[in-house]
């Protein structure tokens, strides 16, 4: 009787083991961008965004690089208009969705409490760029569920008023809509703004 125990609690004591060094490796494999998944994605191009191996993962935002924290002593901000480097078929959405998107982030900005400036001095300069963006087709839609609902990924750097970069952020969302999409996820990004992490 003993020895079923002992041979069982082993057993027990091994499945647990096995559960949960893979589920270590993992977490320490995805808290660097380059070493995660979303570094390889073909169809989200990386080039736009100054050094891709500083982006660890953010609370708010998927990926974010603020090596001085909050950036929320920098009050004043000007959002210069969003570039686009989708690729393929994703093209025309993300030249679509980068249109927008500069009044989605002076909305979501606005809230975490910086002032938008349109010209003149700005404490923060921010650019941004749209990576991605698609909406899946209806059939995709039907039997995809909530994983195929269109989105978008966005891209930002924030500079202070010299040029010298303050940080940057690469995020992917979802919504009902490509501009929807967008304006989930600068409301994400915009809040990483303010934590700095």
């Amino acid at each position: 009787m003993k020895r079923k125990t002992l041979i069982a609690s082993i057993a027990a004591v091994l499945t647990v083991v096995a559960l949960w060094l893979p589920n270590q490796a993992w977490a320490k494999k995805a808290k660097t961008f380059l070493a995660s998944d979303d570094a390889k994605e073909s169809d989200e191009p990386q080039g736009y965004l100054p050094d891709y191996s500083k982006l660890v993962k953010g609370d708010d935002a998927d990926w974010v690089y603020f090596p001085n924290g909050s950036l929320q002593s920098f009050k004043t901000v000007q959002i210069k208009p969003f570039s686009n480097n989708a690729v393929d078929t994703h093209k025309v959405d993300g030249k679509y969705a980068a249109e927008f998107a500069p009044d989605f982030f002076k909305k979501w900005l606005e809230k975490q409490g910086f002032q938008i400036v349109d010209s003149g001095h700005a404490d923060m300069i921010i650019e941004g760029n749209i990576f991605n963006a698609w909406e899946p087709s209806g059939g995709a839609r039907f039997w995809g569920g909530a994983f195929a609902n269109p989105g978008a990924g966005e891209e930002v750097i924030c500079k202070d008023a010299k040029g010298t970069i303050l940080g940057f952020v690469r995020h992917k969302s979802r919504g009902s809509t490509i501009k929807d999409s967008v304006e989930n996820g600068l409301e994400e990004v915009a809040k990483a703004i303010a934590k700095g992490k």
